[in-house]
């Protein structure tokens, strides 16, 4: 009796992985990252994901609103060191320092996504916390609530658009950066001094302050001391 051959089994497929927030988070912010806002489409982040492009909406209403929570997780990451690595009894300009210079850096590592979310409310669980602990260290200087509001806009303000600046300036070329950055020797130097007298002392000094990050920072840390100064008890 001849053997019966049983039909070979298709072999399975491995099960897709759970398209979770998380998942289209980061599928969006490399692709962000690599070729830009214009890239990103719902129907390209389902071909990145291998998902149909519908399935981003069970998570995020529209672009605007993606953009938005790829905003608040790039503050959190942020807000990381400030929350885990400044010391419980640091001063008012540390934690604001570690606060800026952490968040300029996240910017600038993403600075396509900066220039998009920079700008915005993002709204999210992060931004809170950031607020909140803006809030707290001004007012622990006794500055009044209405000034520490009006202090920590100004500071987080300056803060962001700095470093959308500097994001900007990262996201150039690499013959445009360099093409600026020569300069002030190729250009400003060369001016006749009869002309410039100003430029032409400043000369040996103009390519010095490229990241005037602290230097600006310094100013609007002494602006908030004097009105901490002002509100001290005589």
């Amino acid at each position: 009796m001849a053997a019966t051959t049983r039909p070979s089994r298709a072999p399975e497929r491995a099960p897709r992985p759970e398209l979770s927030r998380e998942r289209i988070l980061d599928a969006a912010q490399a692709l962000i990252d690599r070729e830009g806002d214009g890239a990103l489409t719902f129907r390209r982040l389902g071909a990145e994901l291998g998902a149909d492009p519908t399935a981003a909406y069970r998570h995020f209403r529209n672009k605007d609103e993606l953009l938005l929570a790829l905003g608040d997780r790039l503050l959190g990451e942020a807000l990381d060191p400030v929350l885990t690595a400044t010391p419980p009894d640091a001063d008012w300009r540390t934690v604001n320092r570690v606060a800026a210079h952490s968040i300029r850096d996240t910017l600038v590592r993403h600075p396509e996504l900066a220039r998009l979310v920079s700008i915005r409310i993002t709204q999210g669980a992060n931004e809170a916390v950031a607020i909140e602990r803006g809030l707290a260290t001004l007012a622990a200087t006794g500055l009044p609530t209405r000034e520490v509001v009006a202090v920590q806009r100004a500071l987080a303000d300056t803060i962001l658009a700095w470093s959308a600046f500097t994001a900007a300036f990262e996201a150039l070329p690499e013959s445009a950066k360099s093409r600026d950055a020569a300069a002030w020797d190729t250009t400003y130097r060369t001016l006749p001094p009869e002309q410039f007298p100003h430029l032409h002392a400043a000369r040996p000094y103009l390519d010095e302050f490229d990241d005037a990050f602290d230097i600006a920072l310094d100013l609007v840390f002494d602006g908030i001391e004097a009105r901490i100064a002002a509100h001290r008890p005589a």
